[in-house]
Order: C-alpha cells, then sequence, then structure tokens
C-alpha cells in the first residue's frame, strides 16, 4: 500500500469518527453552550495525547517555528473554527453542516498548490457551481421553514470550514519543519494551542468545565466522553497522519463520506426520513465532488 493510499484509509477513519460524534457535539451544543463543547472535547483530547505520547512514541524536540505553528493551528482551528462549527451545527444540523465542508478540498487545494507546489487543475473551481447550490437549498429550506433565510448558520458553517482550512496548512507546514515530529506530537502541541486559548477566554467569559459535565447521569457523562474521544483524540490522530503523508486536496475530498454517514444518523436518530432539501442539496454535494474526483 503506497503513502497516499494509506492516507486515505486513515483520513476514511477520522471522517467517520467525527462525523459520529458530530451528533453529540451538536446535541450537547445545544444543551449546554458551544463553547463548553468545544472546549470539553479539545481538553479531553488534549489529556489523552498527554498519556498517550510517552506510551507510544519517543519525544521529538520540535523547532520554535514548528511549536508556533502547530498551537497556533490549534488555536486558529480547534479553538475558533470549531466554535463556529459547532455554532453551524446548533442552527443547520450536523449533517448539512459537514455537506458545507465540500468547499474544504477547493480551499486546502488552493493552499497546497501556493504553499506547497501540489498541482491544481483550475477546472475544479466548476465544483464551487455545485456547492453554492448546496447553501441556496438550505437557505431555501430554513424559509420555507422558518419564514427567514439562515444566512448566520451558512456563514457560521463557512467560516469554521475556512478557519479550519487555515490550521490544515499550518500544520503541514509544521511538519515540514519538523520531519521527524510524529502525528501524535502533533496533535499535542495542537491541542495545546486550543487549550490555552480557552484558558485565556475563561478569564472573561468563564466556562465553567466541570459543572456542565458533573450536571448529567453517568451514562451521559460516559457518551460525552466518548464521543470527544472518537470525535477529537482519534480523529485528529488519523487525520494528522494522513496529512503528514498524503496529498492535501485527495484527502479533504474524504470528507464526502461524513455528511452521508451523518445524515443517516440523523435520520435514524429522529425516526424520520430526510428532507427532499436534504436530498437535493446532497445531490449537489455529490455533483461538485465528482467534479473534484475527476479533474485532480
Amino acid at each position: 500500500m503506497s503513502n497516499n493510499d494509506l492516507a486515505l484509509f486513515l483520513a476514511l477513519g477520522a471522517t467517520l469518527s467525527f462525523a459520529t460524534a458530530s451528533l453529540v457535539f451538536a446535541e450537547f451544543s445545544k444543551r449546554v453552550s458551544v463553547v463548553w463543547m468545544n472546549c470539553f472535547k479539545a481538553s479531553l483530547a488534549f489529556v489523552a495525547f498527554c498519556i498517550t505520547v510517552p506510551l507510544v512514541t519517543s519525544w521529538h524536540q520540535p523547532s520554535w517555528q514548528s511549536i508556533t505553528g502547530f498551537m497556533l493551528s490549534g488555536f486558529i482551528g480547534l479553538n475558533i473554527g470549531d466554535l463556529f462549527i459547532l455554532g453551524a451545527f446548533t442552527r443547520l444540523g450536523a449533517a448539512r453542516t459537514l455537506i458545507l465542508f465540500g468547499f474544504q478540498p477547493l480551499l486546502v487545494g488552493l493552499g497546497g498548490a501556493i504553499l506547497f507546489d501540489q498541482p491544481l487543475n483550475p477546472a475544479r473551481l466548476v465544483a464551487v457551481v455545485f456547492l453554492i447550490g448546496c447553501l441556496f437549498t438550505f437557505s431555501l429550506e430554513r424559509y420555507r421553514a422558518h419564514k427567514h433565510w439562515e444566512l448566520r448558520g451558512l456563514l457560521f458553517a463557512l467560516t469554521g470550514v475556512a478557519l479550519d482550512t487555515v490550521g490544515i496548512l499550518l500544520t503541514r507546514a509544521s511538519f515540514g519543519a519538523s520531519p521527524d515530529v510524529t502525528p501524535l506530537e502533533g496533535n499535542l502541541w495542537r491541542c495545546g494551542g486550543a487549550v490555552l486559548g480557552f484558558a485565556l477566554m475563561s478569564y472573561k467569559w468563564p466556562i465553567r468545565l466541570k459543572d456542565g459535565f458533573l450536571q448529567w447521569p453517568t451514562k451521559t457523562r460516559a457518551l460525552l466522553i466518548a464521543a470527544g474521544l472518537g470525535g477529537t483524540f482519534v480523529s485528529l490522530s488519523l487525520y494528522l497522519t494522513a496529512i503528514k503523508i498524503g496529498h492535501l486536496a485527495s484527502i479533504a475530498g474524504i470528507a464526502i463520506t461524513g455528511p452521508i454517514f451523518a445524515a443517516t444518523l440523523e435520520c435514524i436518530h429522529q425516526r424520520q426520513a430526510p428532507s427532499r432539501y436534504l436530498i437535493i442539496a446532497f445531490l449537489f454535494f455529490l455533483a461538485g465532488f465528482y467534479v473534484l474526483l475527476t479533474t485532480a
């Protein structure tokens, strides 16, 4: 198996882990708050990486350039970016938000072409037309249901995707500056940057991480821990390994599995069939990804 094939397999596992956990993230972002949910999952992942790194890998000292890049990546992507993503979850739902990650291969591909000399076919920009179709369909769905266009949710989702893309590019550059650093170590630094950001935020906006967790019964706490580890620790471990060894735009293209899986689980959980708007948006999404994959 080539490195790129392995990278695609790892990216698939990361996407499925995050898509499953997204349903829990969306639910508890509504029940508690977006900031609390994001802080909880980032802090849990940070602790998990602190335990895992000494057990499974020898420590490599990254350059200060890499440390800065990793931590800035974590603050931009895992802290600020995920706040926007979770905000979009509460307004659009997990499946609809993940469909809008269809823009990420274009952003990552453009960044990879500019920063890492990875080829980008201009014909892939045709996919933008289909992805804009997704945006319009979701807006129309919200307008028909609530008599207003859900522009804030769409803006949250696209902002989150853009910030997550910046985090990915910073991470790739940080690995390039310190090639010996393992993905687990990179994730430790990234989560450290996110947690440091929440620590600074808490001085002005108390997060009450412990109180928000202890208010739930044991089974709910177990669900939160499982989702936090699966959607952050496991997903990041697999995804950063894929980023380090694979082609960025191809890895981002694996995101097609996320909305499929999330939409299926959402329909099962809500015990209802997908809406016609979700189906139409998904067809736009498939058309856009067909263009992306066939013009790689």
